[in-house]
């Protein structure tokens, strides 16, 4: 990229322009989940007792078997698990009950040489360097790798911003998934936004860029909970999900708001959407069909027109991608598919 302002004041700041970029640094943000968890900070919070963890632990043997987690796709990568407030033998046994298998490639500590207040992000980012498939970090909990954090003067909420902005940073600069997971605040139920659950204070929801909450359905545990998550660059939406104790796993009992990455259809034009431009590209129906679905149909068009009728909105509302269906062209009808992002 072309310096600018080097003999000026606005050197210091590393200014550029939009048409500067190279397409790596148009790219959309990534997701290691699909529309739930991105490339970045995210923090997983819940009342105790709610089985926060095990949804920690199935998330990590997902991610690392490449399977989707809740219904949802994840990128394959190798993840480091810290289990703070676990043991060796808690997380076995914990392990021995699930469906699948934890594989070589997720590595577990239940302790940490530094805190985030005093050098655990810089930790983080040597691990990852050195072992180079680690995509996902998950902190179990942010209390036990928080430590004692202090700013001269500056507030609570300061405080919490200063503490997490270099872990955001770095996690981003690195191309990695950071989940802290951590306790809902007293009082949490009466909170009139998602991002008021979190203990601390709206420094912490301001500094992520993914907010996941579970919410057990009663007073009580009793095995049912509804998942909501709020990425910064997707739509989000709710799940409603029950506990399998047989297995100590967590299950999709459907999903309250569609998101478009559980539609295939809608995925595969997520992941083939043109480069942005005034004029759409035509898709075949066959074509999106065999991709989305892996399979030869004789008549495909129904089928993918129902799998768009109630997503064309979630599309556009998330990703700006806009769909003309019935769509004719040299004698195959598909759709026209237009970026507006």
């Amino acid at each position: 990229m072309e310096k600018r302002y080097e003999n000026s004041v606005s050197s210091r700041f590393e200014f550029y322009t939009l048409p500067e970029l190279t397409e790596d640094e148009r790219k959309p943000p990534e997701f290691i989940v699909d529309g739930m968890i991105p490339v970045g900070l995210s923090f997983l919070s819940g009342a105790p007792k709610t089985r926060k963890s095990f949804l920690a632990l199935q998330l990590a043997a997902a991610v690392a078997n490449g399977e989707p987690f809740l219904g949802f796709h994840t990128k394959q990568c190798s993840v480091a698990y810290f289990d703070l407030e676990g043991s060796k033998s808690r997380i076995s046994s914990r392990a021995e009950r699930m469906s699948r298998a934890l594989p070589k490639t997720v590595l577990i500590a239940n302790t940490v040489p530094h805190r985030l207040s005093d050098g655990l992000v810089d930790d983080i980012c040597e691990l990852v360097k050195q072992q180079t498939g680690i995509r996902l970090v998950i902190l179990d909990t942010y209390s036990r790798a928080r430590g004692q954090y202090r700013t001269g003067g500056a507030n609570a909420y300061d405080a919490d911003v200063a503490l997490l902005e270099p872990l955001q940073r770095m996690a981003i600069a690195e191309n990695i998934s950071i989940l802290c997971i951590h306790h809902d605040r007293k009082g949490a139920g009466f909170a009139a936004d998602s991002f008021e659950r979190l203990s601390g204070t709206m420094g912490i929801s301001g500094s992520a860029d993914a907010v996941l909450n579970l919410i057990a359905s009663g007073k009580r545990f009793d095995g049912k909970a509804t998942l909501e998550f709020t990425p910064r660059d997707a739509r989000g939406g709710e799940l409603h999900i029950s506990f399998d104790e047989n297995h100590g796993e967590w299950k999709n009992d459907g999903a309250v708001n569609e998101n478009p990455l559980q539609n295939p259809v809608c995925r595969y034009l997520i992941e083939n959407r043109p480069a942005k431009q005034k004029e759409g590209v035509f898709f075949p129906y066959d074509q999106i069909y065999e991709a989305a679905y892996g399979r030869f149909s004789d008549n495909p068009g129904p089928a993918i027109r129902a799998a768009l009728t109630e997503a064309t909105e979630p599309l556009f509302a998330s990703y700006r991608i806009g769909v003309q269906q019935g769509v004719q062209s040299h004698g195959r009808r598909g759709i026209r598919v237009i970026n507006l992002q």
